[in-house]
């Protein structure tokens, strides 16, 4: 082979690239597969819960920082005895809170949906109380 059919080949492969990436830049972006086309809402319940507590600051400020700007906060909104709503993941401060160790003798029992249901419940603490405690 000669040095002008290396020249060739170069020159080729050059103008075959070129057209295959004008090609590809052609084509039209594909859409989401949603039933909208839109992106996919992002909802973070809890939180970054896997990382943090569920529903705790630690876990929606991680999302807010590490996030789509258009990600929604979803939260399940427990009432304090002073009507504050904070974020728990139960209605049992028991089950996801140390409230036990903070107020020992807080236990009480409710009726939750016809079912007698002991533990700590936010309604019998108001937000200055619930300050000391932490989700866990």
């Amino acid at each position: 082979m000669g040095r002008g059919s290396h020249g060739c080949s170069v020159l080729g492969s050059s103008l075959l690239l070129l057209f295959c990436l004008g090609s590809a830049a052609a084509q039209k972006a594909s859409t989401w597969k949603t039933l909208s086309g839109n992106p996919p809402a992002i909802i973070a319940k809890g939180g970054f819960s896997g990382l943090f507590p569920d529903s705790s600051d630690f876990a929606y400020g991680f999302v807010a920082a590490a996030s789509s700007p258009d990600t929604a906060l979803w939260c399940d909104v427990q009432l304090t005895k002073d009507g504050a709503g904070i974020c728990l993941p139960d209605i049992r401060m028991d089950n996801c809170t140390n409230i036990a160790n903070v107020y020992p003798k807080g236990k009480k029992t409710y009726s939750v949906n016809g079912v007698s249901t002991p533990g700590w419940f936010s309604v019998d603490y108001d937000s200055t109380g619930l300050s000391k405690v932490n989700c866990k």
